[in-house]
């Protein structure tokens, strides 16, 4: 795997500071006025340091004053308030950077970053393992960890009564968060390679997403499945998508949430039946978000109303205020969707920043088949689905690290593209 040292001993500066910033999301110290999350200390601490010891990068300074000026013309046209708009950009802008100069300080080893966070995948898979075991089990403080965790719950269901969620909140960020390492564990079984994980690790993986009973988890796994067989045999293909279909089979007849869920979005999407079976979970919080944010592109298309205005449009555009009898509001604050957020708060140029950012670091076609290419190809697709999955269903922008997912995908692919020239 080239000439990098990836042992820990060498490493644990760099493992500790990412477990703790992209997995810790589960503690908070308070709610009000907003949520303080555990890492954040971590974040604060070393923000200047990082600070003294680096400056501000030209891009980042560009890009932030750009997100300034947009969020306050916004803001004095009372399509935000001050504090929600101030709230999203200054964690946003510190998280940016943090992530930013750990890579700086690391000389941009791509490789070294994407190699630990999938061995700190597995963690949490093994994590999620002893979880479902005790579940079985019945041993409390094995499954249940909200002893320590203020941010987290049980949550029944799936095939077994229990979704697991290992340490994070939910089992659609567990499903999200561990992508990457599943488009590798997928890599390694179609293939005669170990990169990072074994063939048992990587089967662990894959087990405990399943185990997550998350429609997003399972639509990460089919697009492990599709991007892998690209490079493999026709009979790959043809295998992955049997066993995408069977695993859409299986969790629709057996797992509940799974099933209400789809029958759920053939009514909203398809009937247009707003009946309060079907508007009353995740399908219709999607949904809904979506109405707010095709109206408020209407009438922003460019550049949308700013940072953290998603809350105000959800209030002016809801159809809990006008279709429906009945009044409930969820995921008012992120939309339930990367995607959808971006369309309210960013517009249209927010939009293709963004795609021109998967475009760019995309790596489809290798012009070689040395061992180095293919790392970067693994890399980018892997990143790639967490990007994906974040776009569909995680509307917060700085979630488990997601800022880092965006610049490890676009300094490998520019990375790629500077040694291929």
């Amino acid at each position: 795997m080239n000439n990098l040292d990836y042992s820990f001993r060498s490493n644990i500066s760099l493992v500790l500071i990412l477990f703790v910033a992209l997995f810790s999301s589960s503690y908070i110290f308070f709610r009000y006025p907003f949520e303080f999350y555990f890492h954040y200390l971590l974040i604060l601490t070393l923000f200047p340091v990082f600070i003294f010891k680096n400056g501000i990068p030209k891009f980042l300074f560009i890009l932030f004053s750009y997100l300034a000026i947009i969020g306050l013309i916004n803001v004095l046209m009372l399509n935000n308030s001050l504090f929600n708009f101030m709230k999203v950009y200054g964690g946003l802008l510190v998280i940016s950077y943090f992530f930013y100069s750990l890579l700086f300080h690391y000389d941009f080893k791509i490789n070294l970053f994407f190699y630990w966070y999938c061995k700190l995948c597995l963690i949490l898979s093994f994590i999620g393992l002893i979880q479902f075991f005790s579940f079985i089990l019945n041993f409390k403080f094995g499954y249940d960890f909200s002893f320590l965790l203020n941010k987290w719950r049980v949550i029944e269901g799936g095939l077994m009564g229990i979704r697991v969620n290992s340490i994070l909140a939910e089992p659609s960020q567990l499903g999200i968060v561990l992508s990457p390492a599943v488009y590798v564990s997928v890599s390694n079984l179609v293939s005669k390679e170990n990169y990072i994980l074994n063939k048992f690790q990587s089967l662990i993986v894959i087990f405990i997403v399943v185990l997550t009973a998350s429609t997003i988890a399972y639509a990460g796994l089919l697009f492990s499945i599709l991007l892998c067989t690209k490079t493999f045999r026709i009979r790959y293909l043809l295998i992955g998508i049997l066993l995408s279909v069977s695993l859409f089979f299986i969790s629709y007849k057996y797992v509940n949430e799974f099933k209400l869920r789809v029958d759920a979005a053939k009514a909203l999407w398809i009937d247009n039946n707003f009946e309060i079976k079907y508007t009353n979970n995740s399908s219709f919080v999607l949904y809904n978000n979506l109405n707010v944010a095709i109206k408020n592109l209407s009438d922003y298309p460019f550049f949308g109303t700013g940072l953290g205005s998603h809350e105000y449009a959800f209030k002016k555009y809801t159809l809990t205020k006008s279709l429906l009898n009945y009044d409930f509001e969820f995921n008012v604050k992120d939309g339930n969707s990367l995607f959808i957020r971006l369309c309210t708060e960013a517009g249209l140029f927010g939009l293709f920043f963004i795609f021109y950012i998967i475009y760019y670091g995309f790596i489809y076609q290798r012009k070689n088949i040395d061992d180095s290419d293919h790392r970067f190809e693994i890399i980018s697709h892997s990143l790639l689905i967490i990007i994906i999955l974040s776009l569909l269903r995680q509307g917060n922008y700085m979630l488990n690290g997601l800022p880092l997912v965006f610049l490890l995908y676009y300094y490998n692919g520019r990375t790629y593209k500077t040694l291929n020239e």
